[in-house]
């Protein structure tokens, strides 16, 4: 029966009478259609649902994450797991003799919390001492942070559209399980370090230490020692132990550039690291002037990617300096010099190693330099290439990391461990070894970011800017999720292949795929296909591809600014009605007090509104006159 409308004398309005009782609320369904009618949930426009959260690692990028997820969302329930006793990641745990940043302290910094630095390049401790008091600060550890749990795998759950975290505590040995909706890996790039392959290691009698795991109560003094590798901890090791030791023998397998210290021109004389002066120290109680001093040294880096470009004038340069300077450094060592500096491959095949100091105690009488393969450890010390056996007291591998960016632990989806993709590229349907999106999400992978996965900018400066473009995207992401129903996101294959062969095809360009080359005519020409540098760019292998962002760092940091969303296969948690979150018709701003006039601007000043509604009070003016015919 049709609903009726009736009059009374006085012309009330009476509403109709309805013979069913109202649907979804205070107000009334006009001809309902079970069959076809969605659900359309009683909630606002812009309701943030609540989502957990689980952040992997404590160091910067954590705590980075930590502080803008305070500042910049909301309803995120936020709960990290840290292996270590510790905060600060790669600065907790490198401690060994001269460890320091290559990058210029004043911009090895968050940007939100400027500190005041004792010297331009700063050493491990004083950099853990400074994201220990920017944790503290925010009382990020009691918030978000247990340490010595550390997360064994994950697992994802199509189903309930969560993850399932296995974590043990590492002090009393329980493990258990969480849940969250979303993951953040934070665990870093140089983080899972590795003893060499080399046969007899683990025979060696002596002292046996590793640069990332380094005993702070070793005694070096008048020690003989072996120091394994080459790279920037070698670089580092060798200068800042030389005066303590009697003797030192090294290991340069690969030829290496020593090249330019990073923002050179700002440092001390020849590039040398500088205590900062009273003066100088002053200067960091100027916000103005001290931002704008970080602006000028921070320039300088964002102007470093051109000397990757092959046979580029920047490039050509940079050869220039570092083959001066360890032709100047190595003078006395002909030989050596003939044996360790590349005469094949761009500056930056390798990463830049600045090496303040490791030339010259290269040249030391105390160093003995191999620039082949250590063969054989003893009980006592090693075989040298001659056959002869060299007794040490310390054995030191400064031998680096696991670079291949394969995920540390089982990462299972639908089934598959992600980590098979590594081991087989016909695995997966990128084809790629390293199936990465964008440096920050992996292909099919729901609900899942890493901060500096393969394809990153490792090797382009600074990596704290970096990690405030991840937060910021990351907290896109969330937001999107949380105001639009998502349950789950991740990256579309066809837009991760394409990626991955644009990014390899634009590295060709560069230094870092390591061709062998001939300069002619002040042009490079390159000789062959498979280059003769390894670097842990490509997974420390001579024919393996740079897993590194294919432009410069302000090419990377614009791009991250909004998300492609276009690039991600969604799945909204009502898979019949993905406009479900239009809910009720009300938007958020028209509950909470917002101004619900945003879009006529405000005011440039303040005003008196009291003032307003006196002065335009409508019966205050002038009776309308109406024009007569």
């Amino acid at each position: 029966m049709a609903p009726t409308a009736t009059t009374n004398s006085d012309q009330s309005f009476i509403y109709p009478q309805i013979n069913e009782a109202p649907r979804g609320g205070d107000f009334y369904l006009n001809n309902p259609d079970p069959e076809n009618d969605v659900n359309i949930p009683d909630q606002l426009l812009g309701t943030k649902k609540k989502l957990r959260v689980i952040v992997l690692g404590s160091g910067m990028s954590g705590i980075n994450f930590f502080k803008f997820a305070e500042d910049k969302a909301s309803n995120l329930e936020i709960q990290c797991y840290e292996k270590n006793e510790d905060i600060g990641g790669t600065w907790l745990e490198n401690r060994y003799p001269g460890c320091a940043c290559d990058i210029p302290s004043v911009v090895y910094q968050f940007p939100w919390r400027p500190a005041s630095w004792s010297k331009y390049y700063s050493y491990s401790p004083e950099i853990w001492k400074y994201v220990k008091m920017v944790a503290e600060e925010n009382d990020f550890i009691n918030k978000y942070v247990k340490l010595a749990h550390e997360v064994k795998s994950l697992a994802w759950d199509e189903a309930t559209g969560q993850w399932t975290v296995e974590v043990k505590d590492l002090k009393s040995g329980r493990e258990f399980k969480d849940h969250s909706d979303f993951v953040v890996n934070c665990t870093g790039v140089l983080n899972k370090w590795k003893w060499p392959d080399i046969p007899g290691l683990r025979d060696f009698k002596g002292t046996l230490l590793h640069s990332a795991q380094w005993n702070q109560t070793t005694d070096l003094k008048n020690k003989r020692v072996a120091l394994l590798g080459a790279g920037s901890s070698a670089v580092q090791i060798l200068p800042n132990i030389y005066d303590q030791v009697s003797q030192v023998y090294t290991w340069i397998r690969s030829k290496i550039w020593i090249t330019a210290g990073f923002a050179q021109k700002f440092a001390g004389k020849d590039g040398a690291n500088f205590t900062y002066n009273e003066e100088q120290q002053g200067l960091f109680n100027n916000p103005d002037e001290y931002k704008a001093y970080c602006k000028m040294i921070e320039g300088e880096l964002n102007q470093r990617f051109s000397f990757i470009i092959n046979g580029s004038a920047p490039q050509r340069d940079a050869v220039d300096y570092s083959v001066n300077e360890m032709k100047t450094k190595l003078k006395e060592k002909p030989e050596l010099l003939e044996k360790v500096m590349p005469t094949d491959f761009f500056v930056g095949c390798r990463r830049p190693t600045p090496g303040n100091g490791y030339l010259e105690a290269l040249a030391g009488e105390k160093v003995t330099a191999y620039t082949s393969q250590l063969q054989t450890i003893t009980e006592k010390g090693f075989i040298d290439p001659n056959g002869q056996e060299h007794e040490v007291d310390v054995i030191i591998c400064a031998t680096g990391f696991d670079t291949s960016y394969k995920p540390r632990l089982p990462i299972t989806v639908n089934g598959t461990d992600m980590r098979t993709y590594w081991e087989d590229p016909k695995n997966n349907p990128t084809g790629s070894p390293a199936p990465t999106y964008l440096s920050l999400a992996l292909a099919g992978v729901p609900n899942y970011i890493i901060f500096a996965g393969a394809y990153c900018p490792s090797a382009h400066g600074s990596f704290f800017p970096l990690v405030q473009a991840y937060s910021d995207y990351t907290l896109q992401i969330l937001e999107k999720m949380q105001t639009e129903n998502i349950k789950s996101i991740r990256p579309k294959i066809r837009a991760t292949t394409q990626f991955l062969k644009h990014a390899d095809t634009y590295l060709k360009r560069t230094a870092w795929t390591g061709k062998q080359f001939t300069f002619h005519n002040k042009k490079a020409i390159t000789n062959n296909e498979t280059g003769p540098c390894s670097s842990w760019f490509k997974g420390g292998k001579k024919d393996g591809k740079p897993a590194i962002w294919p432009g410069s760092r302000l090419h990377f940091l614009r791009l991250l600014e909004k998300v492609r969303f276009e690039d991600f296969d969604i799945e909204y948690e009502d898979d019949e009605n993905m406009w479900s979150f239009l809910g009720n018709g009300f938007h958020v701003c028209e509950r909470d007090g917002s101004d619900i006039t945003w879009y006529l601007g405000k005011p440039e000043h303040p005003v008196d509104e009291k003032k307003i509604l006196d002065v335009m009070d409508g019966l205050k003016g002038k009776d309308l006159e109406l024009d007569m015919p």
